[in-house]
């Protein structure tokens, strides 16, 4: 499995953060863990 750390920028807007996520999410990256305090999420996504 291939892991990838995401942290939305400090002047990124949540619409662009979230258009971001959804592009990842289309090429196979889920989510694994997420964190509010720290403001990140790990993602995977199995290898072929």
């Amino acid at each position: 499995m291939e892991y990838k750390l995401i942290t939305k920028g400090p002047f990124e807007k949540a619409e662009k953060f979230e258009k971001r996520l959804n592009v990842m999410a289309a090429q196979g990256w889920r989510v694994i863990t997420s964190m509010t305090q720290g403001a990140y999420l790990v993602l995977g996504k199995d290898k072929h």
